[in-house]
């Protein structure tokens, strides 16, 4: 299966996850692979894992590799395999899952599953792919909140030539998740500018929440946006 790693039966997924874990003690079943082990996910065509950046890997067919020095509490052991624990896995599926596939993932399992992991996201903070992922379980966790509230905005609204993270037309308020990276690439912070001018000009009130905020207290923001939509809405009316 692996160099010096063997099965005498036809390999299963669990028997191929075994399989890294005696080919490399270091390793640590991640992403989809620890979303699979955790019941969230149907069975992976590729088992994945995490190795510390020190580690040697050559690419392997069926297997796929991250390298990253993970923290112990990070860790922790699922049906006698090393895997990293919910919350990792649920940040580990934002950065590789579609945007639909990550937002059902946070409905099915986020309180059920993972507890709080604002935690989580702090301790990623500058690592690379962490922005794009923590404001990918934002978003999910925002829209969840929502319609938790009987108030859902409509998701990715189209808006001339833009498309709004959250709209609501009858009060004209687009609200705005922003990673890290709307504040440290030049292009995107100018092209950003630019769209919200746009959307002012139009009559649109812009609402902009950092995506590390909306992921740690959604129901917080949540509540500012519902009263700020109320708001609107009432100074809105005809008279």
């Amino acid at each position: 299966m692996l160099p010096t790693v063997y099965s005498l039966v036809e390999p299963d997924t669990y028997i191929r996850c075994a399989a890294v874990s005696a080919w490399r003690p270091a390793a640590v079943l991640s992403h989809r692979t620890a979303a699979w082990l955790y019941g969230w996910l149907p069975e992976p065509a590729v088992v994945e894992a995490t190795i510390p950046r020190g580690c040697a890997s050559r690419r392997r067919t069926g297997f796929g590799c991250y390298r990253r020095d993970l923290a112990p509490h990070t860790v922790s052991m699922v049906s006698l395999l090393p895997a990293v624990s919910p919350a990792q896995a649920l940040f580990d599926c934002a950065g590789v899952m579609p945007e639909g596939d990550v937002a059902s993932l946070v409905d099915s399992e986020l309180d059920r599953s993972v507890g709080p992991h604002r935690d989580l996201c702090a301790a990623h903070h500058g690592r690379h792919g962490a922005p794009a992922a923590r404001r990918l379980l934002g978003h999910a966790a925002f829209g969840r909140e929502l319609s938790l509230r009987g108030f859902p905005l409509e998701a990715n609204h189209p808006i001339g030539p833009y498309v709004g993270d959250f709209a609501d037309e009858q009060a004209r308020i687009v609200v705005e998740v922003d990673g890290r990276e709307f504040h440290s690439e030049p292009d995107v912070f100018r092209t950003d500018r630019r769209r919200q001018n746009w959307l002012v000009s139009e009559g649109w009130m812009v609402l902009r929440f950092a995506a590390y905020d909306v992921l740690a207290h959604p129901d917080v923001v949540a509540g500012e946006i519902f009263d700020s939509v109320r708001r609107r809405r009432r100074s809105r009316r005809p008279k």
